[in-house]
């Protein structure tokens, strides 16, 4: 039902017009925003991401700073110690194993405290304590002569077994002392890769400054792994530290070395690459101080992979926008609903249905002022229609009356005139004539029809005009020019009449024989026109201006002739302003006058 509701509501083209572009700014603006903020949310993921890995590495720095800060202590504590470096660290380090254990049996024998006071017990003072130290190496100048403290024997022992896979056991060395080459081992134990991170001193002779050998201290990698994992719930990459000539001490991640890491700057720097097909970021943190550089390697697609954050937002926009539609539809049905009630009440008043209104609503905005309007409109109209239309053909009809009455007995005083003059002059047979003439005149005049054919309008002057060709014998030609076609038209009754009788009055020449009467009838366009012309007296211009001038104002003349000004007023009565008579003359040579009226509208009249 609400699917049916929606496509008859879209198939009105403005509502469909409205829901459709504010959908689409509706949508468009979600999305756009849904963008910006999941761009925004992204690049406050890669910052975050950004601190959790400078901060990370921050802590692997400060974890080893520790560790070479505490060698550096040691280191000091030893050159306080005279006694030690000079006694016993000097002449191990420049003697083999054997000479020196002897000498510290000779040293244990003289003293007379029971505290030894040897390399052993130094040792063991300073580095038993931190359970990250594997071992202590304490090696010689001169090759072959070395001394181990073992702080974490199954580490150590772990460690020493790796190493000895990967030297192949070639050398052949006793445990100890042990020939320690290389910087970095790695072992694995229970799938898990550990590291030794050396911190080495140099111990040189305090009165010569001669170099004696160098203190070694192989710190374990448990203590880092253990910060980087407590770091994974924040920073998704990997760590990497190198020495300064670029070896390759720690991975926090299976020991592999990223390729883009294998040429990596000494320098603090964040940049972006490109690896793969892939983009990575770096970041590094180098300390100049222990030569050690800190590197952290992030994926950008771990960093944006979509959160349940940007799931959210989705989901939050795409609701937000299904929302905002449906709520741009129901508002916009209600007025769909109402300019629809518009849209038939104005069909109903075209087919002619004055008596349609728009139902009131509740609302007060532009839909109802216009349904205002139209019901306000509507009430004038019917009231214009009863009290000004219908009153106003009332009172053409009057008038029109009023003036066929005016006619009436002006013409038959006229006609009695005609006939009497003619019986004083003689008594003959046109007499009879006239009579008959004029009883065919009465006949027309008492006809009730307001509206007659042409064809009638013509016979009824031609009788008028025969009884003045009877009374002017032999001085008046009449001339007809009248097509077929327009005999069936249909005309005011008494419209030609008068005009003759104007002209008969007015122009006639009574002196000449030569009185030429042209009655023409021409269709022109939608109208027809009716022309008659005489070569008559003509009218003076003064006087045919005030004519034209009345006939336009549409008032009667002051003359005693009342025939022009009495047609053109009923013409224009009946048909409007847009028809009535034109009259233009020639002093001494000719008047033409020429009725135009409507054609073609008989089933209107």
């Amino acid at each position: 039902m609400f699917l049916n509701n929606m496509i008859r509501r879209l198939t009105n083209k403005m509502f469909s017009k409205i829901l459709i572009t504010y959908s689409v700014i509706i949508l468009l603006t979600m999305f756009l925003l849904l963008l910006v903020l999941s761009r925004y949310y992204t690049e406050v993921i890669i910052q975050k991401e950004m601190d959790a890995s400078t901060e990370t590495l921050e802590r692997v720095e400060s974890y080893l700073q520790q560790k070479d800060e505490h060698v550096q202590y040691v280191m000091q504590q030893l050159y306080l110690k005279t006694d030690l470096i000079y006694n016993d660290i000097a002449f191990a380090l420049q003697h083999d194993y054997d000479s020196y254990l002897a000498y510290r049996l000779d040293n244990y024998s003289e003293n007379s405290s029971f505290i030894p006071n040897n390399l052993n017990t130094f040792f063991q003072a300073y580095f038993s304590q931190d359970p990250d130290i594997n071992a202590v190496s304490l090696k010689s100048v001169s090759p072959g002569t070395k001394y181990e403290y073992i702080n974490s024997h199954y580490r150590w022992n772990k460690y020493s077994d790796k190493r000895e896979q990967k030297k192949g056991n070639q050398e052949g060395l006793p445990v100890y002392p042990q020939d320690l080459q290389t910087q970095q081992v790695e072992w694995e134990q229970d799938r898990t890769i550990f590291n030794n991170i050396q911190i080495s001193r140099s111990i040189n002779d305090p009165a010569t400054l001669k170099k004696l050998g160098d203190l070694t201290v192989f710190y374990d990698t448990a203590g880092i792994q253990d910060l980087v994992r407590l770091r994974q719930s924040q920073f998704k990459g990997t760590v990497h530290i190198f020495q300064r000539n670029g070896d390759y001490l720690y991975s926090s991640e299976d020991g592999s070395i990223p390729e883009p890491l294998k040429d990596i700057s000494f320098e603090t720097n964040f940049k972006k690459i490109k690896w793969k097909g892939k983009n990575y970021y770096i970041n590094t943190l180098a300390d100049d101080h222990s030569g050690y550089l800190y590197v952290g390697f992030m994926p950008e697609d771990d960093i944006k992979k979509v959160t349940i954050v940007h799931r959210y937002m989705l989901l939050f926009t795409v609701s937000l926008s299904c929302i905002a539609i449906a709520v741009t539809y129901f508002a916009m049905r209600s007025y769909s609903k109402r300019i629809k009630k518009i849209e038939t009440a104005i069909h109903e008043v075209r087919d002619g249905n004055l008596q349609i209104r728009i139902p009131d609503s509740r609302g007060k905005d532009e839909l109802t002022a216009i349904s205002e309007s139209f019901n306000d409109m509507l009430d004038d109209l019917n009231m214009y229609i009863k009290d000004v239309y219908v009153l106003n053909i009332r009172q053409r009809e009057a008038e029109m009356k009023a003036l066929q009455s005016q006619i009436q007995p002006h013409f038959l005083y006229n006609t009695l005139e005609a006939i009497r003059m003619k019986a004083i002059a003689d008594g003959s047979k046109p007499t009879s004539n006239m009579i008959y003439s004029l009883g065919q005149l009465f006949r027309y005049s008492l006809s009730s029809k307001e509206i007659v054919q042409i064809s009638d309008e013509i016979q009824h002057a031609k009788e008028f005009i025969g009884l003045n060709q009877i009374r002017y014998s032999n001085r008046l030609h009449v001339t007809y020019e009248i097509p077929e076609n327009c005999l069936d038209e249909k005309m005011l009754k008494f419209t030609l009449q008068p005009l003759i009788e104007n002209y008969l009055i007015h122009g006639f020449r009574k002196e000449t024989s030569n009185n030429e009467l042209l009655i023409k009838v021409q269709r022109i366009g939608g109208s027809i026109e009716i022309v008659i012309k005489d070569n008559g007296k003509g009218i003076p211009i003064d006087k045919l201006w005030a004519i034209q001038t009345k006939l336009l104002e549409g008032n009667t003349t002051s003359e005693g002739s009342i025939g022009l000004s009495n047609v053109h007023q009923r013409i224009q009565l009946k048909y409007g302003q847009d028809f009535g008579i034109q009259i233009s003359s020639k002093e001494g040579e000719e008047t033409i006058v020429e009725v135009r009226i409507p054609a073609g509208r008989r089933e209107q009249i």
